[in-house]
């Protein structure tokens, strides 16, 4: 009959068969899902699925002499998404500085495994992150005022799961303020015989 399974959920699906002769019975499979095998010595098919799909599976089981194959389909689901986390600069929803670039950090998991972390900024930039399970991306370019990054989690089954952090760059003021002399002159020298002076 149909079997099913989810994505990192160990299975374990014992295959039976009898001879007539008494003589002993090896077993083979084919298509089975990715993770599962079969016991050529004793039918039984066990392991961890890591692929979502529906497999077509055939069973094999042979004496000496002759050979019997039965085919029924085995559909594996995935049991949900990843979970992704900022932690770095902060684990707020919310950052304000006046550094850019910025270093981004955090975490991420899945019941089979993260593949790939990445960064997009909703002012422009985008990228993928170091690791996945601890990740870290640096040099993200920010412009002034708010900058929404989004973080994205993606598992071997496409689904995916992201976290936000709304920054808000205030650049520093690097300028050095202008001052001049106008009155009495503006020359760089002056002669009087007044005082005091007003500048």
């Amino acid at each position: 009959g149909t079997q099913s399974g989810t994505v990192g959920t160990a299975v374990s699906l014992q295959i039976s068969a009898s001879d007539p002769d008494g003589d002993s019975l090896t077993f083979a499979a084919s298509g089975l899902p990715p993770g599962l095998s079969i016991g050529t010595g004793s039918g039984l098919i066990s392991g961890t699925p890591t692929a979502v799909g529906s497999f077509a599976v055939t069973v094999q089981v042979s004496d000496a002499a002759a050979t019997n194959s039965v085919n029924f389909d085995w559909t594996i689901s995935d049991a949900g998404a990843p979970t992704i986390a900022i932690t770095v600069p902060t684990a707020a929803a919310t950052y304000a500085t006046e550094t850019s670039p910025l270093t981004l950090g955090g975490t991420a998991s899945d019941n089979v495994a993260v593949t790939q972390v990445t960064w997009s900024n909703d002012r422009g930039g985008s990228g993928t992150a170091t690791g996945t399970s601890n990740w870290t991306t640096s040099g993200i370019a920010l412009q002034s005022g708010q900058n929404v990054l989004t973080v994205t989690a993606r598992d071997g089954a496409g689904n995916t799961a992201t976290d936000m952090l709304t920054v808000t760059y205030t650049p520093p003021d690097t300028t050095a303020p202008v001052v001049t002399i106008t009155s009495p002159t503006s020359a760089a020298t002056f002669a009087t015989s007044a005082t005091p002076m007003s500048l």
